[in-house]
């Protein structure tokens, strides 16, 4: 085709030759005419040419945008297609690796329907509602047992032919078909049949069958379904989960039975043919459930050296010398702890590992004075485990400690408004009313306390009174539960106490010794029964007494300070809280006291930086801010 810019140019050069030549010869003038009319149709015609093939062009670019719009659209919709296919594919298969994984790791107890005589399905009592009671039944011991326990028991459920099912095409079996055959097939299920049955003279048993384990039969009166069920329940759950069953029998006031249950599985062939450090961890668990205190820290001592990298064990000794009075062995037990690692434990103990590193970082922190990061690590990691009475008694007994007197009263009274008024709320009242300095409200928490325990066999008075680091301690007679073990470490110090702060210390003294003197509350409490009486020897004696105990944390340095201050020794009571505040750097309590004792010297300056240091931890306490205030006035 010929370009628009040569038209142009054909078209002028055949009118300047029709000029040039028409004047010469009008018959050339005439041919070229013609000629030139021709051509002129000639470019007519090549420019509609050209015309028809721009717009041919054009219909040409449209058709081809168009079908590369519908080439795009279906790829995208060929490859949504295989995408949403791979998803399918790969939620089938994610599908199938986590219903075998499931069963594979399942423990489960699954409880199948009964076998009744017929008289009973005729009153109502049909095989599945006795499977779905029986479950009900397990499934509430699993509850109890897990809320006392570090390690979890497997889940409890009844096997119903008429749970939901979705058919798998083309197969005749449904998911819930297929899920249970994985189970029964790769895991570790504990099937569970059960039947009544008719005996003579009205009597009827309830018989559960577990494989490999010998009929659990219990006998009873037709009309004592109830009982027999729930003793049914027990005895099975006994073989299911006897580690947790332990747990369920103490948490349901029954320890006797529950060391018993202990020392059974110890000695059972499942144990004993276990790998030193497994068989040690279950030697832990029966010390737990000694009633003899100090037989059971033995055990749980021999658990440590079986198993000395399983951090169960070592929180098994801690926590018995902690409730025993043996404070400093407690720390030191505890900061072993602090050296384990999770992967070192037991497996199915690993999901407590935050849980005991927060416990045994919150027992440091106390024995040593460090009330604020207790505070951090019980919130953080202790609080959401609680119920929210034992939450705000606990926030009150922190309060307390760091002398936010409001603040831990408003506490106190959510945990009385939350209920139930339990022993956790009594100890906070005490806390409180001891702290506030209403020693007639603290007297009245601690008659509470060793009112709910005392005449169920806790020791009476001695007759005679022990003198510090004798070979015959106060009454040493093995407590019946560990309430009883309590009242003897932590309720009778605080009543004495609060009865010598209250005026009658003949009392008081024959109260504190009917504690024991390897104690470290009980010793510390006859030093300071004994200062508030005036025998400022005796109070010495057992002060020097609680030191030998516990040289590592600075309570009884402290309360020793305190009463030489009292007494007008400041040089000494100086000595004492500077060893005070060595052991228990972060202890405000500590660091007050030796402001006093340094500002009744007449170093105010030197006063004066430890009140400020001490508000460093407890920077609400209003008797803290007032010395503080009164150095800063007499040092300028």
């Amino acid at each position: 085709p010929v370009a628009p810019e040569a038209l142009a140019g054909a078209e002028a050069f055949a009118a300047a030759t029709v000029s040039r030549l028409s004047g010469d010869d009008p018959g050339v003038a005439r041919k070229t005419e013609v000629f030139l009319d021709k051509q002129a149709r000639l470019l007519d015609l090549q420019a509609q040419h050209l015309e028809d093939e721009h717009t041919a062009r054009l219909r040409h670019l449209h058709l081809s945008v168009a079908a590369a719009k519908r080439k795009r659209y279906a790829d995208r919709m060929r490859n949504g297609l295989y995408t949403c296919i791979a998803l399918i594919a790969l939620g089938v298969l994610i599908a199938i690796i986590r219903m075998t994984v499931q069963a594979i790791t399942d423990h489960s107890l699954v409880v199948e329907d009964f076998t009744t005589p017929a008289d009973f399905a005729a009153r109502g009592i049909t095989s599945q509602a006795l499977a779905e009671d029986l479950a009900t039944r397990l499934s509430a011991i699993r509850a109890e047992a897990n809320s006392h326990s570090i390690t979890q028991s497997g889940e409890i459920r009844s096997d119903q032919a008429d749970s939901p099912k979705v058919q798998i095409p083309e197969t005749g079996l449904s998911v819930d078909e297929l899920e249970r055959f994985m189970h029964r097939w790769l895991g570790h299920q504990t099937v569970l049949s059960g039947e009544l049955r008719d005996e003579p003279g009205g009597q009827i048993s309830v018989v559960l069958h577990i494989p490999g384990v010998t009929p659990i039969v219990v006998t009873g009166p037709t009309t004592d379904l109830d009982r027999l069920m729930q003793a049914a329940a027990e005895k099975a759950f006994a073989i299911y989960d006897p580690e947790n069953n332990v747990k369920y029998l103490a948490g349901t006031d029954r320890s006797a039975e529950a060391y018993e249950a202990a020392v059974q599985y110890v000695q059972s062939s499942a144990v004993a043919t276990m790998p030193a450090p497994d068989r040690a961890h279950y030697y832990g668990l029966m010390g737990g459930f000694d009633l003899d205190r100090r037989r059971a820290l033995s055990t749980e001592l021999s658990a440590v050296d079986f198993g000395p990298r399983d951090t169960t064990n070592w929180w098994g000794a801690a926590s018995i010398s902690a409730e025993s009075g043996h404070d400093q062995a407690a720390v030191s037990f505890y900061r072993k702890m602090l050296g384990m690692k999770q992967s070192d434990m037991v497996s199915e103990d690993r999901g407590s590992y935050p849980r005991l590193m927060a416990e045994a970082h919150a027992y440091i922190d106390r024995a040593l004075g460090d009330f604020a990061a207790y505070q951090r690590t019980y919130e953080a990691v202790l609080a959401p485990r609680q119920s929210f009475g034992d939450v705000y008694a606990e926030r009150a007994y922190m309060a307390a400690a760091l002398h936010q007197l409001t603040r831990s009263e408003r506490q106190l009274s959510r945990a009385l408004a939350t209920g139930p008024i339990d022993r956790t709320v009594q100890e906070a009242r005490w806390y409180v009313s001891s702290a506030a300095g209403d020693w007639p409200a603290a007297l009245s928490a601690a008659r509470s306390l060793a009112g709910g325990v005392e005449g169920r066999g806790a020791p009476g008075p001695e007759s005679e009174v022990p003198s510090p680091g004798s070979d015959t301690p106060a009454p040493d007679t093995p407590p019946l539960t560990a309430q009883e073990l309590r009242l003897q470490t932590v309720y009778r110090p605080w009543l004495a106490y609060a009865e010598a702060m209250t005026g009658d210390t003949t009392s008081a003294t024959a109260l504190i010794f009917q504690t024991p003197t390897d104690c470290y509350l009980c010793v510390r409490t006859r030093a300071k029964v004994a200062a508030a009486a005036g025998d400022a020897a005796t109070a010495d004696r057992w002060f020097a007494e609680a030191v030998r105990q516990a040289p590592d944390l600075p309570m009884a340095y402290y309360e020793w300070g305190e009463a030489l201050l009292a007494r007008g020794d400041l040089a000494g009571a100086a000595r004492e809280l500077a060893l005070a505040h060595e052991k228990g750097p972060h202890f405000a309590d500590a660091l007050k006291a030796w402001g006093d004792a340094l500002a009744k010297q007449g170093h105010w300056s030197d006063a004066l930086a430890k009140y400020d240091e001490a508000l460093q931890y407890a920077p609400d306490w209003a008797a803290l801010k007032q010395s503080r205030d009164a150095a800063a006035s007499q040092r300028g």
